[in-house]
């Protein structure tokens, strides 16, 4: 008895420190964090690199992007010392080098290795099963016409994976709510790692990021709302893609062969195109992988596109030249009917080629790509970042995307949401002491041509500001302003006119750690909107409490809004079940509240569950469509298992 009280508590204590390590790396990141992140994601990594450690003598550029705390500065100042130093033995030699701060070293310490470890050929796998449906059904699921949904009302995520140290295998199934099992989606991927020329190859399901997204990204992009070390961040250009998306993801084969300082990614992918077809020429693309109607399936794989292309990177001292071209051919061409913002929409056959570059020289980088289409069409983005000092960063952002330029998937920090129609120049910069984090940022931007909801050419401008103080060691300030000013069309006696809008968001929020365990969370946020002598506004306040111990963890938050229009609507992240990210919006007036709960299950299972409900006044009914909810009421359900083997 007494022996199994000892493995029992050298077990739970083993479980301990490593949550308390985690639970500090988030904390930091937390702390160089603007918004709200999916932080739970971060933790799952995090403990990843607590069972396979970062090897500092050895360091894998790929395990590095994936590394939470460490960006490309500190994997070139290593990769120097090193070379001038050999061997890195202890921590203390860390001390000494640019960007590693103690606050750093010290949280990274349980993620990284100074010794030369041996690779494991041992097959680890994940089965992740989540469901999720409304307690109140929507409309689709009880009208009598030929417009109501097919399927059951739960949506079902099942996701599967096999690896090891070299190899990945993966596959996602997703049921939407309202669909059919046989309309369901399918999902496949693999990734090999290897150590000769040929460093990796995927087929199947993929990401692929080219350049700084100019002409091709799966990726999500690095916004104009983080701080100056995410523009640090080197994205991955090809990895494996096992999210539940069912658009944004290439199908196909893809390779990366190196020799010496040249690496070579050569990739083919044949995706369907969902959407509307006329005279076989395709309408408008339907990217939300619903499928819930005989109207929605009707628009199902109508069409396929094609990418085939290669980027070809060659580096030297502290300088990385790139070359890229992509050739993308539809099925069928792509043009929506006319209107005053999409005539340069329509799309058959592209061929966009590129160079972009990077530049690393300790306290300063610089960046960008140069993009250009079949037509001549230019877009270009450029990036500079300086270390003024260890506490103060500055960053400038130039880009311009012509009128008429025109690609698939291109995904880089801009205004608008295609890589196309906008000048702008973005300034931010940031200090980081030892208890203060301050950004700043301003955006000029202007659209010279008409764009979705702005029958005019037009320009704009952002402003946002933001600090983090922390107090004591158990008490945390934030508060945060933006402020944008754009053109939208309201309505006039003769036609859709473009107005100047103001729309302000502010919030302040508090962060008690009561004591071990449990943390408090309050917040307000307030938003208003202006335009033509017109004021409105939003207001959210909430109270969060989450509380973890070694084995389990809880959240609750009560929220109270109250929005005068959706103009002013208020966007506030939820932490949710593993890999599900929920921001809903909120508007009217009304309250919500959600509880999480997970457990580990012994040593392979772990599970989540969620309870969440929206409560709105003097409303009768949700939404509209099939997705309308008859009453005041809305309340999801979402439960998931992870089982480890």
């Amino acid at each position: 008895m007494v022996r199994i009280l000892m493995i029992t508590f050298l077990l739970s204590s083993t479980l301990s420190k490593a949550q308390d390590a985690v639970d500090k790396a988030v904390e930091y990141l937390q702390s160089l964090s603007l918004e709200e992140n999916d932080w739970e994601n971060t933790a799952l990594v995090l403990e990843e690199f607590l069972e396979n450690p970062l090897e500092i003598n050895n360091l894998n550029f790929n395990r590095i992007q994936n590394f939470p705390l460490l960006n490309s500065r500190h994997f070139f100042v290593i990769k120097k010392y090193r070379k001038l130093n050999g061997t890195v033995f202890t921590a203390n030699e860390l001390k000494a080098l640019p960007f590693f701060t103690p606050e750093l070293i010290k949280t990274i310490l349980p993620f990284i290795t100074f010794k030369f470890r041996q690779t494991t050929s041992k097959i680890q796998g994940t089965i992740i099963h989540k469901t999720y449906f409304n307690i109140e059904p929507s409309k689709g699921f009880f009208r009598l016409d030929s417009m109501n949904f097919l399927g059951g009302r739960t949506q079902e995520t099942t996701r599967f994976k096999l690896s090891n140290y070299k190899h990945n295998f993966a596959f996602v199934w997703d049921k939407d709510k309202g669909e059919r099992i046989n309309n369901s989606f399918l999902k496949i991927g693999y990734q090999g790692s290897f150590n000769h020329n040929i460093k990796q190859v995927n087929v199947g399901a993929y990401s692929l990021c080219i350049g700084e997204g100019l002409i091709h990204s799966n990726d999500f992009i690095v916004g104009k709302n983080n701080p100056l070390n995410s523009f640090y961040k080197i994205q991955r250009s090809l990895k494996q893609n096992s999210s539940s998306t069912e658009y944004n993801y290439e199908n196909g084969v893809a390779v990366i062969y190196e020799r010496k300082k040249m690496k070579i990614l050569g990739f083919y992918s044949m995706n369907a195109l969902n959407g509307n077809v006329e005279n076989d020429t395709i309408r408008s693309l339907k990217q939300d992988g619903l499928f819930r109607t005989n109207s929605e399936i009707n628009h199902k794989k109508k069409g396929h596109y094609y990418l085939i292309g290669n980027s070809i990177n060659y580096e030297f001292r502290k300088t990385a030249i790139v070359f890229n071209t992509l050739k993308t051919s539809f099925s069928k061409p792509y043009h929506p009917l006319p209107n005053y913002y999409n005539t340069n929409y329509s799309m058959y056959k592209l061929w966009n080629n590129s160079m972009n570059y990077r530049f690393f020289d300790g306290d300063k980088t610089v960046k960008g790509e140069i993009a250009m289409d079949h037509n001549g069409n230019m877009a270009t983005t450029h990036f500079f970042v300086f270390k003024l000092s260890d506490a103060y960063n500055l960053m400038a952002n130039a880009r311009y995307f012509s009128p008429k330029y025109k690609s698939f998937r291109a995904n880089a920090l801009s205004e608008g949401s295609r890589i196309q129609n906008e000048k702008a120049v973005l300034f931010a910069g940031d200090y980081q002491g030892e208890k203060t984090h301050i950004y700043v940022s301003t955006d000029f931007f202007s659209f010279p041509v008409p764009k979705y909801l702005v029958q005019l050419p037009s320009y704009g401008k952002e402003f946002m500001g933001y600090l983090n103080y922390q107090i004591t060691d158990s008490l945390i300030f934030k508060l945060f302003f933006r402020q944008k000013l754009k053109d939208k069309n309201q309505k006039s006696e003769f036609m859709n006119e473009p107005r100047r809008y103001t729309l302000s968001h502010v919030y302040g929020k508090i962060l008690i750690k009561a004591n071990k365990g449990t943390t408090i969370r309050c917040r307000m946020d307030f938003s208003k909107h202006q335009t033509n002598g017109l004021n409105t506004f939003g207001r959210t306040s909430y109270l969060d409490i989450s509380h973890k111990k070694e084995l389990s963890s809880f959240s609750a938050r009560m929220v109270f809004f109250k929005t005068d229009n959706w103009d002013t609507r208020i966007y506030l992240y939820e932490k949710d079940v593993l890999y599900h990210f929920s921001v809903p919006a909120l508007y009217d007036e009304g309250t919500r509240f959600y509880i999480n709960y997970n457990r580990t299950m012994g040593k392979y299972i772990k599970i989540w569950l969620k309870y969440g409900r929206t409560i709105f006044e003097n409303k009768f009914s949700i939404s509209s469509g099939n997705n309308e909810i008859r009453g005041n009421l809305k309340t999801e359900i979402r439960g998931q298992i992870r089982i480890n083997f």
